[in-house]
């Protein structure tokens, strides 16, 4: 999906309201039930780019190896010069920016290092593995 925001770079004061479902399976099927909301504004010629990002990681525990679901929340807050976003948080080209790409980039910055089925996960379940931490 792609947002137009030319008319909000050509007025200052003006705003583009974003509360969008986003269908990420073109880019990255592991995330579902996928939301961004939020608001593209010029502030006196500067416009920032505020987002909410919420969705649903679904992968395998690193420790056992079962199912693990991870509900995720994560935010854009950047600025827009004359050449694009002021960070690479945002894919923006022509005018527009691609919500589905910018999304999933920020939903892959989110996921967490170790993913777990749950916190307490001892590593033993389906034919996943034990991990035994040496103490020394």
């Amino acid at each position: 999906m792609l947002i137009d925001i030319s008319s909000v770079r050509k007025s200052a004061g003006a705003s583009l309201r974003v509360d969008e479902p986003v269908d990420l399976s073109d880019y990255a099927s592991e995330f579902t039930d996928v939301h961004a909301n939020g608001e593209i504004r010029n502030t006196s010629g500067v416009v920032s780019i505020k987002l909410h990002i919420t969705g649903t990681y679904n992968s395998v525990c690193d420790r056992c190896g079962s199912d693990a679901v991870l509900s995720l929340k994560t935010e854009i807050d950047t600025i827009f010069d004359d050449d694009g976003s002021k960070d690479d948080s945002v894919t923006f080209t022509d005018g527009r920016i691609d919500l589905e790409k910018t999304v999933c980039d920020a939903l892959v910055l989110a996921v967490p290092m170790q993913v777990l089925c749950s916190p307490d996960c001892g590593g033993v379940e389906g034919d996943g593995y034990e991990i035994i931490y040496d103490e020394n």
